[in-house]
């Protein structure tokens, strides 16, 4: 099956967009729902320090699933872009660069963060309190990624050529296994947090296996082969470019997480721990209820990416403005739901008053600007989905860059420790309104495009 008979040229942008979008949302909904399990568990089975210690460590896993989408992400609209033109030997001679980048960056992050671990948690300012859970929990997490990185790969490499059913299907794998293990881990064999690492690594490394028989024998259109598997600069260069905007994107988050928590361990406030483990605990639900908005972006760039190649630019414009339509409408419903009841996320995972009362404030500041979050995501997308770099890395590094970060250090120092929670929402309106100027823009320069093709 090739990739348009997926109907990315062809299908209606509705019926489309759901089709692509809904398997990669259930299949990325249950992939990050280990995640709020394993808060879920290890906050109700461990306590409030083990949350904490795998919290103020979240910025490492940040890095390894930046990593992934800087390579990932950017081999994906170079395969798109090729299957849309038909060059099926380029579009495997990416893939085959994009695999030899996992493995070896995935093999170098290991071994780095392995040999400076201790220097890795004072640089995160760990607690005394918190660190012998850190530590439990990161060396197998570490361990496993070059697997997390080459599945990845896999899994956007199958992306690009429309195969959301395999893709749902490993992420599946991973996570149902996942989430039976940690109980057991935690209550049966009683390993504590290093047993829900366990678990992590080895449902990452069964959805691993899953993709690898799927491209190993044969059942994609984008064929495998060890003469690809090797460097090539010049695709290697292009890979590296377009995904660098995802890379600095998550990257950036890592550094706000670890900004947040370096501020908080260090203000000297009696319940600094507890402010650690309840935005901890609302790290990982932003993850989880962001993962419907990444299973349409990535939809969106999968359409918009084989389109643009095929010279359809009447359907890029037309699923460009579906898509800002259908994530507005998801990141408003949110937003209303964490402002209004915050507590309630909370109530899910412990009793504890003090933390359910320490995580309220901090969940209606998080969710506020979420709302916005729709359409800026999808803006940004468009131009790397398109090829170009440099709009999407602008846009990309805008908010976290250019807005969080000068405002984590500015904000507190001004009006006290508690204003680094202000930061969410003033970034996230701001970002808004230059993120709709940029579009518009685009938009015209679009225009132009499909005026020339016109006949006559």
């Amino acid at each position: 099956m090739t990739a348009s008979s997926t109907g990315l040229g062809t299908l209606a942008i509705p019926k489309l967009f759901s089709s692509m979008s809904l398997p990669i949302i259930f299949g990325l909904v249950v992939g990050g729902l280990y995640n709020v399990v394993d808060a879920l568990f290890v906050t109700r089975g461990l306590g409030i320090n083990a949350i904490g210690g795998v919290s103020i460590v979240f910025p490492i896993q940040m890095m390894i699933i930046a990593l992934a989408g800087w390579i990932g992400s950017g081999a994906a609209s170079i395969v798109a872009r090729r299957l849309g033109a038909k060059n099926m030997p380029e579009a495997e001679r990416a893939a085959g660069n994009t695999l030899f980048l996992a493995l070896v960056m995935g093999c170098s992050i290991t071994a780095l963060c392995l040999f400076f671990m201790h220097d890795l948690l004072d640089l995160l300012a760990v607690t005394p309190d918190l660190k012998p859970y850190s530590l439990e929990y990161l060396v197998p997490i570490l361990s496993a990624t070059p697997a997390v990185l080459l599945g990845a790969a896999f899994s956007d490499l199958a992306r690009a050529e429309g195969k959301m059913k395999i893709l749902m299907l490993s992420m599946l794998l991973g996570s149902v296994t996942n989430i039976i293990l940690d109980p057991i881990a935690i209550f049966v064999l009683g390993w504590g947090v290093q047993g829900v690492a366990y678990a992590t690594v080895f449902s990452q490394l069964l959805s691993l296996a899953l993709l690898l028989f799927v491209f190993g024998t044969g059942r994609t259109d984008v064929k495998i082969k060890l003469s690809n598997i090797r460097f090539n600069a010049p695709i290697s260069g292009d890979t590296l470019a377009l995904g660098f905007p995802l890379f600095i994107n998550y990257f950036g988050v890592s550094l706000v997480i670890g900004l947040v928590n370096y501020s908080l361990s260090q203000s000297g406030l009696s319940e600094a721990d507890y402010l650690i483990s309840a935005y901890g605990i609302l790290g990982r639900v932003f993850v989880f209820v962001f993962f419907p908005l990444l299973g349409m972006t990535i939809a969106y760039q999968t359409i918009c990416g084989y389109n643009y190649g095929a010279q359809a630019y009447d359907r890029v414009a037309e699923v460009t403005r579906f898509a800002v339509k259908v994530t507005s409408l998801y990141c408003g419903l949110i937003t209303l739901f964490a402002v209004l009841f915050p507590d309630w996320i909370f109530r899910i995972f412990t009793t504890d008053l003090q933390l359910i009362a320490q995580g309220q404030d901090i969940a209606r500041f998080l969710f506020l600007g979420f709302a916005l979050a729709g359409a800026t995501n999808i803006w940004s997308i468009y131009f790397q989905a398109i090829g170009q770099a440099k709009p999407a890395l602008l846009l990309s590094s805008l908010h976290v860059y250019v807005l969080q970060i000068p405002m984590l250090i500015i904000l507190p120092l001004l009006f006290g420790i508690n204003a680094i929670w202000y930061i969410f929402p003033i970034s996230d309106a701001l970002t808004f309104l230059v993120s709709l100027l940029v579009i518009r823009w685009a938009f015209k320069k679009l225009a132009h495009q499909r005026t020339a093709l016109a006949p006559g």
